[in-house]
């Protein structure tokens, strides 16, 4: 059936007349980039196609149906047509037939070329041009068009000039070895045998598709099985038939990321070699590198590798440094003040008070091992503080760091009956075993956007492990080093002694650790209100007007109220049934939000931050900077990452920095983790992270392998690294 669909479309187009419109109403042109032209030059000419809504032309392989538009040109000695430039096609699926299509306005492109030897004067181009257009019916469509052009002793920009250099830039990009390679998936069936592409790029940002080129030698179909990989690459697998009686060597066409109106957003055009072989290892680079007993390969990356004790030590030391890391300071103090309370009590109360926290914080790393492991066996990329990605987390932690915040200011206060209003907000501020119990798991909750010193490689070890009971190993180190100071003093009641004693002081103190929470709540806000869309800042902002509002009127009226305590319990919980509904689910939609990469993590604008010009990550731009003999420095960066801040404002985005990014001529690539794109996490997996802060030092040479710099840096070890990579 679908051949002879074909069959038909071409014997349609190459018998019909040439009538200047057809049927459906596609319109064509002739452009030409100069009115004037000097012998010698080649021109970028464009025949341009207009289609009506609804209906479309075909690319130069149709797909399973269709026929590609034709040029036949009428030229003066001395002019000579190249061949056609196609931009990327549309993918059309209808009733189970794929096309590949133009719809609303295409331009081909064809360089000309005059001869040196070619007189000055007017000379009138002209070209005989065939399509097909489609609709619900198709039909074949022609015309003859023509452009006037002067040759002298100038060069005079025409009209169109600008619109033929955009449609140059939007052509695909020349497809290297560096970006895909192909190979045959095992031996042969008969004349079928299965073919796989192995593309390295941001499956998160969009579809990948492969528009193979017509072939004599192979019938390719459009049907594609797209698999992911937890290495940042995916994997196209078609299943080809033999048209003649060896297999080919290589394979053509277009390998291209398509958006939700499956136009391609990134393109790659070119032939590759097809390898006589097995699938492409997930690790190629690593393929062909003999493994050392000290280090592995990943992508081409040497990676020192951990054994299982020194990672177990690194994660005990790297959670013991997280209590003095900003995003733990709030519920550190909260802690200390606890102490404070307790130094009274009974010693084996405080022993009590303190295993329990320990436990909360321990029953948190093992959530997130739980978490970690279920992402990685659903998707194969999972990373440190990746939940700091899910709109639905931010609002929820927003929420509770909000009452944490209200509770310590006394706007509500616990009560012996633990109504909903306190259950969640006022924990941090119990004394008894729930309250030990939730700061551990408040302080494990705000501790994942920051990376410790020695966490990093820790982490890296664990999420790159083998087996889910590593992953549980390593998180419970953290947990342990995270929780032991406490744990440790409260098994040391004299210890206690060196604090204040008990008095008025811890009322006031209470309420100035209300400050630090609210302003981890902003923090927070920020980041939540980000990943919401363009409403998010002030329809969240409203949600949480109406949670403080309805706190404050459960804790007025109905914890310190003596009359219709049930009354002022009723008004707080319609109002924030109220301003709940209007405002995250009719306005935001929150829990259904999909946030849109942002452009570093997509690769679509550079930004300019600390007055460095960052040029989006992305291993096609990597591999770009690294073909220039450039220095090249690489940020990887999240908005909810304060490890990533403090680096920028210290060592990255400073004068002696951006001196020397100057005088060295380095380029400048920042990966935007916020919201965890799989191939950044890849890219952090293949150097052993588990998340940022990453920051690289490419060398002028392209041989030599990155700097990887600690995860906390300052300007010495960001100068010594760029000097090095200088040379």
């Amino acid at each position: 059936m679908r051949w002879f669909r074909l069959l038909t479309a071409l014997s349609l187009l190459l018998a019909a007349p040439l009538p200047t419109l057809a049927a459906g109403g596609t319109s064509a042109r002739l452009l030409l980039p100069t009115d004037a032209a000097r012998p010698g030059e080649t021109i970028l000419a464009g025949i341009e196609l207009t289609m009506k809504p609804g209906w479309h032309t075909y690319w130069r392989n149709g797909g399973d149906s269709g026929a590609p538009t034709t040029v036949e040109w009428t030229l003066p000695a001395g002019l000579t047509a190249g061949t056609l430039r196609w931009p990327a096609p549309e993918r059309l699926d209808e009733d189970g037939l794929i096309t590949y299509v133009y719809h609303h306005r295409t331009l081909l492109l064809v360089p000309i070329s005059i001869a040196p030897s070619t007189p000055p004067g007017p000379i009138n181009l002209s070209a005989k041009i065939k399509w097909l257009e489609c609709e619900k019916s198709c039909v074949p469509g022609g015309t003859t068009v023509q452009a006037r052009l002067t040759l002298g002793n100038a060069s005079q920009p025409s009209t169109n000039a600008n619109l033929l250099k955009t449609a140059e830039s939007q052509l695909p990009k020349p497809l290297t070895a560096d970006i895909a390679q192909a190979a045959w998936d095992g031996p042969p069936t008969g004349d079928e045998r299965p073919l796989v592409i192995r593309w390295r790029t941001d499956a998160a940002a969009g579809t990948p598709e492969f528009f193979a080129d017509s072939s004599t030698t192979l019938e390719i179909p459009t049907t594609t099985d797209v698999l992911p990989q937890a290495d940042g690459t995916v994997t196209l697998r078609k299943k080809v038939k033999r048209l003649e009686a060896s297999w080919p060597n290589e394979v053509s066409g277009v390998l291209a990321l398509l958006n939700s109106k499956h136009t391609a957003v990134l393109a790659f055009e070119g032939k590759l070699t097809l390898a006589d072989g097995p699938t492409p290892p997930r690790n190629v680079a690593a393929a062909t590198h003999p493994k050392d007993p000290a280090a592995e390969t990943e992508g081409g990356v040497t990676v020192p590798r951990l054994s299982l004790g020194k990672a177990l030590f690194l994660a005990l030391i790297g959670g013991l440094i997280l209590n003095i890391m900003p995003c733990v300071l709030p519920v550190i103090a909260l802690k200390i003040l606890g102490f404070v309370r307790q130094s009274g009590s009974r010693p084996a109360e405080i022993r009590k008070l303190g295993l329990i926290y320990g436990l909360g914080v321990w029953f948190s790393f093992l959530a997130l091992a739980a978490v970690v492991i279920a992402v990685q066996k659903a998707t194969g990329a999972a990373s440190w503080g990746m939940q700091f990605g899910n709109p639905v987390f931010l609002v929820a932690m927003t929420s509770l760091v909000i009452l944490v915040s209200l509770s310590l200011f006394g706007v509500f206060e616990i009560m012996v009956t633990g109504r909903a209003m306190d259950a969640a907000g006022d924990l941090a501020s119990k004394e008894g075993p729930a309250g030990a119990f939730f700061n551990g798991m408040l302080a494990v909750a705000l501790a994942t956007p920051c990376t410790a010193p020695f966490l990093a490689p820790a982490l890296g070890y664990a999420f790159t492990a083998p087996n889910d009971a590593t992953i549980v190993i390593i998180f419970s180190a953290v947990a342990f080093g995270l929780a032991s100071p406490y744990v440790v003093l409260s098994w040391q009641p004299a210890w206690l002694k060196f604090l204040p004693k008990p008095g008025a002081w811890m009322e006031h103190f209470k309420i100035a650790m209300g400050f630090p929470m609210l302003a981890t709540a902003i923090w927070l806000y920020t980041l939540a209100a980000d990943r919401l869309g363009p409403g998010g800042p002030l329809w969240l902002g409203l949600f949480l007007v109406g949670l403080a509002l309805s706190a404050w009127v459960w804790g007025e009226f109905a914890q310190r109220g003596r009359r219709r305590p049930g009354t002022a319990t009723a008004v707080a919980i319609v109002l924030l049934a109220v301003f709940y509904t209007y405002t995250l689910e009719k306005e935001l939609d929150w829990r259904n939000a999909r946030p849109e990469p942002s452009s570093a993590a997509s690769g679509t604008h550079p930004t300019r931050t600390g007055g460095i010009e960052w040029q989006a990550w992305s291993p096609a731009a990597l591999a770009s900077a690294r073909t220039t003999g450039r220095p090249v420095l690489v940020d990887f960066t999240a908005e909810w990452c304060l490890t990533c801040k403090l680096n920028e404002r210290s060592s990255l985005a400073i004068d002696s920095v951006r001196e020397k990014l100057r005088s060295i001529n380095a380029i400048t690539l920042k990966g935007d983790h916020t919201a965890t794109p799989p191939a950044i996490t890849a890219e952090l997996k293949r150097f052993g992270r588990a998340g940022v802060p990453l920051v690289l030092v490419y060398p002028r040479d392209s041989s030599k392998a990155p700097i990887v710099l600690p995860e906390v840096l300052t300007p010495g070890i960001v100068m010594e690294a760029l000097d090095k990579a200088a040379l």
